[in-house]
Formats: structure tokens, C-alpha cells, sequence
């Protein structure tokens, strides 16, 4: 069992003059077009490429630069995934992020399971078999681009998060030549007025704030830490309310039991089952928000809007 796990952790590996590449599996079923089109929608201009079989980027990674791509293989449970790195040293990084981020260490069955109790989330599962809990490449990238997407359409944050990146982040060329920029580092963040960023004064304050703080260590985004301690830790910057901190804890570090109830979506779906018991999934609601997002998104998002801080 245990060589079995390895080779599931780490996939097969081959390397040549283009980078390396890596084919990592994931236990089915496993809906790539939801998550790929989570990362189409949810894509950071200038850093990020996304398209209905592929997403691509570039990154730095202790000062490091490299670039990424990742394309389902059809027919098979497996990502392709290609790494070209300034330095082999920052592979087996590169590798985790792209596992946490395409959530392949989750077991689907064992969701399923969980929600089999509750007519409503067995009823999802059975129709959207599959469902995984999308995350950031970078932690840090993500927490700032939920900052700027507070009360504004998704248009809106696309634009301010491009304004971000092609003011303070780096110009660089991917391996076909072609320009890009590596996402905007804290020591910058923190340290800029962001009047490039056209968005509310409390909104850029907020985002020093939240880079000062990482820098300083009073945000951490360790893979083993108290949930509970890092969503106090968000709400101690300034701007930052229980839905940014519970959405951060979702998609920055993918807290399995993270529920932000205050969204859109979610509280009226709330409103609309008002016996839904949580509680009983319990590690899994964030799971619970993707399939609830899944299935009502379109249907309850049209022509409201509710505060989100």
C-alpha cells in the first residue's frame, strides 16, 4: 500500500529540454470542466491563461521563476501537468500547489458518503458527481484577490485585479516568448499607495494592511494550522469581514469545514431551506458551498446583491 500511495502522491515524471512533466493522478469520478471553468472565470490577467482543456501561468517561488500548465488527459484520471523551472529545485512545489489547487487528493466517495444523510446534498452529488474544492495557486494572490473582488461583479474584479498586476507586478516571458507578469509580491503591496488600482481607499488600505501582516507573521498560510486562529487572524485586518475570511479560508488554504454563509448564493439558499443542518457534514461544508453554488448560482445571483465584507 504504501509504494501505491507514493506513486499517487507524486505520478509518473519525465524531463526534457521544454521542462518536465509530470502526470498526477486523482481517484474518480472528477468533473474537470466545473473546475477549469471556476479557474477561466476566476483567472488573474497577465499571470494566468485558461481555456476549456488547459490553465497556464507563471510563478515565482522563492525567488524563483517558472511556468505551469496543466490539461486533463482524456479517458484517464490523470493531469498532465508541465514544469518549466529556473531551477529542478522548485518541481516538487510547483507539484503540490497544482495537487491543492485541482483539489487531487480528495477521495469523492468519502463526500458522498457524508452527504448521503441529506436528501438535498445526495441529490447533488448524484447529479454533479465529482464536484472538487477549487483553490489559488498562491495562497497570498488569492487572499488579495478577494479583497478587491468585495462588492463588485466579477467584471469589475477582473479589471482591478489587472490594474494590480500590471502596475506592481513583474514583466517577464513565459517559454514561447510571449509576455506576462508575476503577480505582485507582499514587500510591494505593502509598501505602495496603489493609487494605479482604481478601487476604494479602504480597499487598497486593506490590502497593505493584509500584506503588512504577512510579512510580519501575524498571517500565516501553513498547511498545518488552526482554522479557527487564521480566520481571527483575517478578521483582525482592517476591511476584512467574516464573509472575506471564511471565502480566504476556502479558497487561499482549502479549509474542508470553511461555510461562508453571509455570500449571495449561499444565504439565499439558506433562506430557501431554512432546516439544512450543516452541522451534520461537518468537516465538509466547504464541499456543501461548491455543489450549492453549483446547482444555484445562475438561478439566484440575477439582479440582487447583498453586502459581502
Amino acid at each position: 500500500m504504501r509504494p501505491q500511495l507514493s506513486r499517487m502522491r507524486n505520478g509518473s515524471k519525465t524531463r526534457d529540454r521544454d521542462g518536465i512533466e509530470v502526470n498526477l493522478p486523482f481517484r474518480s469520478p472528477y468533473d474537470w470542466q466545473t473546475i477549469i471553468r471556476f479557474y477561466q472565470s476566476h483567472s488573474i490577467p497577465g499571470v494566468e491563461r485558461v481555456t476549456d482543456d488547459s490553465f497556464e501561468r507563471v510563478f515565482r517561488i522563492d525567488n524563483m521563476i517558472g511556468f505551469v500548465r496543466v490539461r486533463a488527459i482524456a479517458g484517464r484520471p490523470r493531469l498532465k501537468v508541465r514544469i518549466v523551472p529556473d531551477d529542478p529545485g522548485i518541481v516538487s512545489e510547483a507539484v503540490s500547489r497544482v495537487r491543492k489547487m485541482f483539489d487531487l487528493d480528495c477521495d469523492p466517495m468519502l463526500i458522498a458518503k457524508s452527504f448521503a444523510s441529506i436528501p438535498l446534498f445526495a441529490s447533488l452529488c448524484s447529479r454533479f458527481p465529482g464536484l472538487r474544492l477549487a483553490r489559488g495557486w498562491d495562497p497570498f494572490e488569492t487572499a488579495v484577490c478577494t479583497i478587491l473582488g468585495q462588492l463588485v461583479s466579477a467584471q469589475q474584479r477582473a479589471s482591478l485585479v489587472g490594474q494590480l498586476v500590471s502596475n506592481y507586478g513583474d514583466d517577464i516571458a513565459d517559454p514561447s516568448g510571449e509576455r506576462m507578469r508575476l503577480f505582485p509580491g507582499a514587500e510591494v503591496l505593502a509598501r505602495s499607495d496603489l493609487s494605479a488600482v482604481r478601487t476604494t481607499g479602504a480597499r487598497r488600505e486593506a490590502i497593505r494592511d493584509f500584506s503588512g501582516r504577512v510579512l510580519s507573521g501575524a498571517i500565516s498560510f501553513a498547511d498545518a494550522q488552526d482554522p479557527a486562529a487564521f480566520r481571527k487572524a483575517l478578521l483582525e485586518t482592517k476591511g476584512l469581514g467574516p464573509w472575506s475570511a471564511e471565502y480566504i479560508s476556502l479558497r487561499a488554504i482549502g479549509e474542508t469545514d470553511a461555510f461562508p454563509k453571509t455570500d449571495l448564493i449561499l444565504k439565499r439558499v439558506l433562506d430557501l431551506h431554512p432546516d439544512l443542518d450543516l452541522a451534520r457534514i461537518t468537516p465538509w461544508r466547504s464541499y456543501a458551498a461548491v455543489y450549492l453554488w453549483k446547482e444555484f448560482a445562475q438561478a439566484l445571483s440575477k439582479n440582487r446583491k447583498v453586502k459581502r465584507t
